[in-house]
């Protein structure tokens, strides 16, 4: 099980063990007499200090890989995971350029051999790296025909000095997004969809172009070499391809623009400068990558510091993600903050990368926490749209603007096809990338089974025998995965099976032998894999056996809130979910997802045993369609439940904050039904656990659930007038960790804001905290001057008041006056010219 009451997803430490690291041997009595002649053990990771004579992998003086990334086309999918890329391949994803204005051919500076032209950003090459990569994988001539149009385009765009693809005004035709003259970040994506287009073809002109193209970087001078600011933040990507050319042609220029790629970077060794959930996602690993040449252990360690700080800090939930809906926010930690859809692709892709340059099996956990609990709700089962944001408590999927319980203002929960830009384009290189990552070549020319979703693997082993390996498994839902060898002669060569971080008890049986549990003893934090190296024949079977147990976690960093796990799966309340057309194409039409019952439980749990008292349903797995349905994951749970009638979804429709468990709750048992993440796209799965004992926390109404009569001339997207009368009071005129209403983007203007009282009342006082954001470098500042209003009898007054309503930052600013019954207060302002302003809290007593 995932490692109970943990504050940090993941469950598995990155230490190893020097006597497994060397390689554990199995114990007497361990290992079955009929398997003498087979080499069976546990090892922390696959040999590092040997290199794969098959396949292309780091050359000297990089560090060995230790695990090798196949061509495309090397794994497949079978079974759920095939059918994935097959909707995805005929679902919007793969008719966008019918859908999105970003791919029309007509003037886009993609397919301009100048680079001019329209649409020159990052959505043609984020939209092809998914596409093209699903194209292979699903031997589709059509849509292998249409990738091929963009990189002819990419390929022809190359100009003599080395410089591809948009640029000039073709590039700034979307959005400017530098401060330099140069803008490479979108040319980092196209280099992956180069990189797969080469593996499937062999182009030689695809080595050649990125020749000239980084020798052209060395030439940018350093003032113009990835200024600010998505270029800089995710110049690690440019460095992975880098090294990507450095292995297939070993020019020692390149390693010196490694160098110089890293050093342009924003430093993600030391820290996190960034807190975009995307940037997060894609450059939390970045110092890993670069450690392949630096070989400093602080760059290595960097990854899973980020990691984990990024999780303690906003990461107290289930689902292997974090709260980010656009940005982390102090304050805005609980499971209803969501995260991007491509946060989540680039997540997955991250942690791939890592397990491949580290070996440690650590990554894979995190990369299947994400795949399997995370992305599928965010995307429709058909692939008929997906929404912006998700979380992983997220109780009403519509239209309407959640601002500002989510960062973004706008249409983020709506399942669209035609909506949600950047996530729209780029999310569809996750599942194609999960596939090519099952399996990957050993630096002892062996294979590693990373992922156990069905696929098959075709590869070169050994002294250069050709393998076929038949994942047959229903996993994640179940626990047992065959492997069927086809050899057309014996040959000897290791296979390599993750041991996952929740797993205890694995055990492996070759043809029809007894089972063999080599890790036994071996403690938690130290297993990686079990090493099976015998010489292989035709038709020789390899079972391994993961035994999934129900567990819960506990997240301390959010009310001691509870999630349930089984295996890799997390699982969430079932919630009868009712499905409305909300527009759109007509071929994807978009969708709204509202609530048909309740989901306000909170789950009893015996004290001294938490994971008791749930008990496992095991169905069958559908095929053709996606396993992640409520009516098609074959896998449920069912839990002990009470309702909290106080817990309530606020004025935008979000879920309420989680409070303190155990909860209060005198309501009845029931029992309810718990499906896997994945399959909920409406879903609770992080639980407040229910009490009626004496030890159990009432839970209050908050003031977000309750009507508020507010208005105002104006107020930013992504704030809220009701933020003048919710009763929280600022820690200081910068914070952010509570909600504002800001008059933004109106500068130097009269404004005011507005407060009426559910009935009139004596008032002889008026509180103002105003907003000021100097200190976080923005635009908004305490007014040039104000003034209070109260209406009384219907009529707008101003008090007689001993002086002026103050301008000062960090405190109230207060008026008094005689005692009036008032109906309402208005406060007016100037706003000092070139600034905007705001208010963070009212009170009138």
């Amino acid at each position: 099980m995932k490692t109970p009451t943990t504050s940090v997803a993941g469950g598995r430490s990155l230490a190893v063990s020097t006597a497994l690291a060397a390689g554990l041997v199995c114990g007497v009595g361990v290992c079955a007499p009929s398997l003498a002649a087979d080499d069976i053990k546990g090892v922390a990771r696959p040999p590092a200090d040997a290199r794969n004579t098959h396949y292309i992998s780091n050359r000297a003086p990089l560090t060995a890989s230790p695990l090798v990334k196949l061509p495309i086309g090397s794994v497949r999918g079978e079974g759920w995971l095939k059918d994935q890329v097959k909707l995805q391949a005929a679902g919007f994803h793969g008719h966008l350029t019918e859908i999105s204005q970003f791919l029309k051919k007509d003037k886009n500076a993609w397919l301009s051999k100048d680079g001019q032209g329209e649409y020159g950003w990052e959505e043609v090459p984020y939209w092809l790296k998914g596409f093209i990569a699903a194209a292979y994988l699903t031997d589709n001539k059509a849509q292998i025909a249409e990738s091929k149009i963009w990189i002819e385009g990419a390929i022809a765009s190359q100009e003599p000095s080395g410089m591809f693809g948009p640029r000039g005004q073709g590039a700034k035709s979307t959005v400017s997004s530098t401060d330099g003259p140069l803008d490479l970040w979108p040319n980092m994506v196209m280099l992956n969809c180069l990189q797969t287009y080469y593996e499937a073809t062999g182009d030689q002109r695809v080595i050649d172009l990125m020749t000239r193209y980084f020798k052209f970087q060395m030439t940018i001078p350093e003032k113009d070499l990835f200024p600010p600011y998505w270029q800089q933040q995710r110049a690690a990507d440019n460095l992975a391809s880098v090294y990507w050319l450095y292995n297939h042609t070993g020019d020692a220029f390149l390693l010196d623009l490694a160098t110089r790629v890293h050093a342009h970077t924003i430093n993600w060794t030391d820290g996190i400068p960034d807190w975009h959930n995307v940037n997060m996602s894609q450059a939390f690993g970045g110092p890993a990558t670069f450690y392949q040449q630096s070989k400093d252990p602080r760059h290595l360690d960097a990854a899973d510091r980020n990691w984990r700080q990024i999780r303690e800090m906003y990461g107290q939930v289930p689902g292997g993600m974090f709260g980010s809906d656009e940005n982390c926010r102090p304050g805005f930690t609980d499971p209803r903050q969501s995260v991007e859809t491509c946060g989540m692709a680039e997540m997955m892709l991250s942690c791939e990368r890592l397990v491949s340059i580290t070996a440690n099996p650590v990554w894979a956990d995190r990369a299947e926490d994400v795949a399997f609990n995370s992305l599928p709700a965010a995307i429709m089962p058909d692939f008929s749209g997906l929404r912006y944001l998700t979380s992983p408590n997220h109780v009403q999927s519509d239209k309407a603007s959640k601002a500002p319980g989510v960062q973004n203002g706008g249409n983020m929960f709506e399942m669209r096809a035609d909506d949600h830009r950047c996530c729209q384009h780029n999310f569809g290189h996750a599942w194609p990338n999960f596939v090519q990552y099952q399996w990957m070549a050993t630096g002892d020319n062996g294979l590693a089974a990373v992922f156990y979703a069905p696929s098959s693997v075709t590869a070169k082993v050994g002294d250069g025998a050709k393998v076929t390996i038949s994942t047959s498994s229903n996993y994640p839902f179940d626990e047992t995965i065959v492997y069927s060898i086809d050899l057309d002669k014996a040959a000897e060569f290791p296979v390599y099976l993750r041991v996952p971080g929740w797993c205890e008890t694995p055990s492996v049986t070759i043809n029809k032998d007894a089972a063999v549990s080599p890790l036994k003893g071996v403690p938690a934090d130290a297993r990686g894999f079990i090493r099976v190296s015998r010489v292989w024949k035709k038709g020789d079977t390899l079972t391994l056996s993961l035994p999934m147990s129900v567990g819960v976690r506990t997240w301390k960093g959010n009310h001691n809130s509870v999630s349930v796990d089984r295996g890799p799966l997390t699982y969430s309340l079932k919630i009868n979910e009712h499905y409305k057309h909300s527009g759109g194409p007509d071929a994807f039409p978009g969708q709204e997802i509202w609530p048909e019952s309740p989901w306000n439980y909170g789950l009893v749990l015996d004290e001294k045993n938490p994971a008791a008292g749930f008990e496992v349903v095991k169905g069958s797995m559908s095929t053709g369609k996606s396993p992640f349905t409520q009516d098609g994951v074959p896998i449920s749970i069912n839990a002990k439940a009470r309702r909290i009638p106080e817990w309530k979804q606020d004025y935008l429709g979000l879920v309420g904050l989680l409070q303190d468990s155990p909860a209060k709750s005198s309501e009845p048992i029931e029992t309810v039904t718990l499906i896997p993440m994945g399959a909920a796209r409406l879903r609770v799965s992080a639980f407040p656990t229910v009490s009626d004992g004496p030890g159990a926390h009432p839970w209050t109404v908050p003031p977000e659930a309750k009507n508020i009569k507010v208005s105002a001339s104006h107020c930013y997207g992504s704030d809220t007038i009701r933020a003048v009368a919710d009763g929280l009071v600022p820690k200081n005129s910068s914070d952010h960790s509570i909600p504002r209403l800001t008059w933004w983007d109106h500068r130097g203007t009269h404004e005011w804001v507005e407060h009426e009282f559910d009935s009139p009342r004596d008032i002889r006082k008026v509180l103002v905290y105003w907003f000021d954001d100097e200190p976080a470098n923005g635009k908004c500042r305490t007014p040039k001057s104000a003034k209070v209003l109260v209406r009384v009898g219907g009529k707008w007054v101003e008090p007689q008041t001993l002086g002026p309503l103050g301008v000062a930052k960090d405190s109230f600013n207060q008026v008094t006056f005689e005692a009036v019954k008032a109906e309402s207060v208005r406060i007016e302002v100037e706003l000092r010219e070139g600034f905007s302003g705001g208010v963070l809290e009212i009170q009138a007593e």
